[in-house]
């Protein structure tokens, strides 16, 4: 088994490598059986399973520049905050199972476009968060119960009364359509999201896929349904949050990729 150290330092190996479409240093990397999973967009090739599939579809398409901002490892898994290049600039999020021999060999993703940026500059990106805090694995476990009780007893049931307890009054938020604070937060919790309960007689759907905490910062890969928020109304969103939580256990920042599976990408680089 790979310490936390060396699989990241193979993930950044990895991203060098895709940066230049360089498939030669790639391919030790990535293990034979490669699986991707991520979501079938409109209009964009899907990325068939195994690595010689990739390695193809890199030597194809050349090189994928990007920027990597915030990289955790939990267990096998390696999570990843990335901003892809490109015409439309792509906020993303990666994330990696390793085999024990320290090769890819599952792939899951967000992907969000975010034309604004272009005139915003990076600030979806900035911000702080220290993946080597030093942290117990009852630590990391607590980080991981706390985030679950954030999205299944608050967001999933509309619990206004729990924004405070979870989020700091000073919350970063670095969704540039979402004010800093709690405010908005309380407000959507007690308008759109009690609609939605009222009109379906049901929670809110949110269903977490995976999920991963080192340092301060925490990773989730998770899906909802959009209906009830005003924004593509009834569609599913597959989306990876990024929050760092303090010592007093509540969120102080916060970053996010929001992917509406009906809304296809510029193109096909960054899924691979």
């Amino acid at each position: 088994m790979q310490t936390a150290t060396q699989l990241k330092a193979r993930a950044r190996q990895f991203f060098a490598a895709l940066a230049i479409g360089d498939t030669d240093s790639l391919a030790p990397l990535v293990a034979e059986s490669y699986t991707p999973h991520c979501a079938r967009l409109a209009g964009v090739p899907v990325l068939p399973a195994g690595r010689a599939a990739l390695l193809r579809r890199l030597a194809a398409r050349g090189g994928i520049g990007h920027q990597l901002h915030r990289l955790i490892a939990d267990g096998d898994h390696i999570f990843a905050q990335m901003r892809y290049d490109g015409a439309i600039p792509i906020s993303g999020a990666d994330i990696f199972r390793f085999d024990p021999a320290g090769r890819i060999a599952e792939h899951w993703n967000s992907r969000q476009p975010i034309p604004q940026d272009l005139a915003t500059g990076q600030d979806r990106f900035t911000g702080g968060g220290d993946p080597a805090l030093p942290m117990s694995e009852a630590r990391r476990q607590e980080m991981k119960k706390i985030l679950t009780s954030v999205l299944m007893d608050m967001w999933s049931k509309g619990n206004a009364a729990l924004v405070p307890v979870f989020y700091a009054p000073s919350y970063i938020q670095h969704n540039p359509d979402m004010p800093g604070g709690y405010a908005r937060i309380k407000e959507i919790m007690e308008t759109e999201i009690q609609k939605y309960i009222a009109a379906t007689g049901g929670d809110f759907p949110v269903d977490i896929h995976l999920m991963g905490a080192e340092g301060d910062l925490i990773f989730v890969y998770y899906s909802i349904f959009m209906a009830g928020i005003n924004r593509n109304a009834g569609a599913r969103s597959t989306n990876t949050d990024i929050f760092r939580i303090d010592a007093s256990n509540r969120m102080i920042e916060h970053w996010d990729v929001l992917q509406m599976e009906s809304e296809p990408l510029a193109d096909d680089h960054t899924l691979f």
